[in-house]
């Protein structure tokens, strides 16, 4: 692949001094990012008539070479204020601003994985009684065939993307108060919040409802036509084109359909360097929901929604932390000056540190396997447990043998969904300590030697990792691994010249 894509942006801004003690900064950003294309090559979207997907070419019978169309109208605005009183010390700042996320460019990538220059065949079949055959006959994956005719046509799956998709955005704001205390040290206490909208979601158009039997002849497309007039290409010697129409399987439509919201208070002390020490020290209280996963969300859950026609379902936590304290400081020891050689000895030697403590993550209760033959994606488990009424917590939980209790979850009945919610448990919290000792000895007038002593996860804490979230499995609620290391020291040195 060679793909490319140009970009522009603009901005204006200006700060207006209200009266003596009120400030004013207004802004406007514009960003255009024009579709990412291949060079060299051409690659397949749907486009969806009355609710049926066709399959188009890039550049081919006027559809965009690109694969969507450019978002012109990516207007930016900010605005801040800052308001000080200088009789009780307090400074108030307030601010508000739009702004467009970078485009994903793996979107594109996804694209090259379809007909008729990939053939992205699939084999799924009901989890409780696979046929033999599937197996007997390697996959049955043999020589790729486009559309009907007489010889047997191909299943692929196909990836799209919304051809005409609106551009993604997060709107923020925030306000603070500020207090010093003397010359050095200040108080912040703060909100900040903000709303994401046309976020990317994967959305499974075309998966059945749960039920027993083969996926393929329960799915609302069985087959995929490309738009009249297109010119095929295969880049695949070994394919065979019979027809425009052929049969499909999974159709995973990345859509800008979803949502985030968030919302955090946070008590933030500051003290600027001064007699040997500075530090900043924060404490943040914070909720964060969305109502989809990410497509490719790090977090502990499926990219992909439980219940393709019931996305609502989706909402819940995000990456959501909802406790988190930070410190960070640097420390000028003081030398013992009661001799001479002790205090060449205990002279300009620095120490820092980073202390870290934050709430668990969230992640979901699922199912390991696609048990209400739906339809998914490989790699993908999304179906969830369900909910049995059972206490979540009790004697002897929160520990790496039982985080919670595992009766509290069952596994859904055969050819069903379950009922827990997306990302409705939290894992273990995290703490680590850091510290480092260095000192620069000068050795001549332009060469200095530094020796430095770190120490990473100084406390030795054992961070536990996320539980085993798969309920029909022997480990569901065990821990088996560690969020962090453990402690890891180090000693370096540097000769600077």
């Amino acid at each position: 692949m060679d793909l490319r894509a140009w970009g522009t942006a603009a901005f204006a801004e200006d700060s207006w001094q209200a009266t003596p003690t009120t400030t004013l900064n207004l802004g406007l950003r514009y960003e255009y990012t024009s579709p990412l294309y291949d060079k060299d090559n051409t690659n397949t979207n749907l486009i969806f008539n009355n609710g049926v997907p066709s399959v188009f070419i890039g550049g081919q019978l006027g559809y965009p070479r690109g694969l969507m169309y450019a978002n012109k109208h990516n207007f930016a605005p900010r605005v801040g204020i800052a308001k000080s009183l200088p009789g009780v010390g307090l400074v108030f700042h307030a601010s508000y601003g739009i702004f467009f996320t970078p485009v994903d460019l793996n979107t594109w990538c996804n694209q090259r994985h379809n007909v008729p220059y990939v053939f992205p065949e699939t084999q799924q079949a009901d989890n409780f009684t696979p046929p033999a055959a599937l197996f007997n006959t390697g996959m049955n994956f043999d020589t790729p065939v486009l559309g009907t005719g007489t010889l047997t046509p191909t299943t692929v799956s196909f990836t799209a993307f919304d051809s005409h998709a609106p551009a993604q955005y997060v709107q923020q704001w925030n306000g603070s108060v500020q207090k010093s205390f003397g010359q050095n040290t200040s108080l912040e206490v703060g909100y900040i919040g903000s709303r994401g909208f046309h976020l990317q979601r994967a959305h499974l158009i075309n998966n059945t409802l749960p039920g027993p039997g083969p996926l393929g002849p329960r799915r609302p497309f069985k087959t995929l036509t490309f738009v009249p007039g297109t010119v095929l290409t295969p880049s695949s010697s070994t394919a065979v084109v019979r027809s425009e129409t052929f049969p499909v399987s999974t159709i995973n439509l990345l859509e800008n359909t979803a949502q985030s919201w968030y919302d955090a208070g946070y008590v933030s002390v500051r003290r600027r360097y001064s007699h040997g020490l500075s530090f900043l020290a924060n404490y943040t209280f914070a909720k964060n929901l969305t109502n989809a996963p990410d497509f490719r969300s790090p977090m502990d859950e499926s990219s992909i929604p439980q219940d393709n026609r019931n996305l609502n379902a989706e909402k819940g936590p995000g990456c959501d932390v909802r406790h988190r304290f930070a410190l960070s400081s640097v420390y000028d020891i003081p030398a013992f000056r009661r001799q001479e050689w002790v205090r060449l000895v205990t002279q300009e030697w620095h120490f820092s540190t980073i202390y870290q403590v934050q709430s668990g993550m969230p992640f979901t209760i699922s199912v390991f396997g696609d048990t209400a033959n739906s339809g998914t994606v490989l790699g993908e488990n999304p179906i969830r447990a369900n909910v049995t009424g059972q206490p979540v917590f009790g004697p002897g939980t929160h520990t790496a043998a039982e985080w919670f209790n595992p009766d509290a979850f069952a596994a859904p009945p055969a050819f069903t969904y379950g009922n827990a919610g997306r990302n409705s448990m939290y894992g273990p919290p995290m703490q680590t300590l850091d510290f480092a000792l260095a000192r620069a000895f000068r050795i001549g007038e332009r060469t200095n030697f530094q020796f430095r002593a770190e120490a990473f996860n100084a406390l030795n804490k054992v961070n536990l990792g996320t539980p085993n979230r798969f309920v029909n499995t022997p480990q569901f609620g065990t821990i088996t691994m560690a969020m962090t290391p453990g402690r890891e020291l180090q000693l370096s040195a540097r000769l600077s010249f």
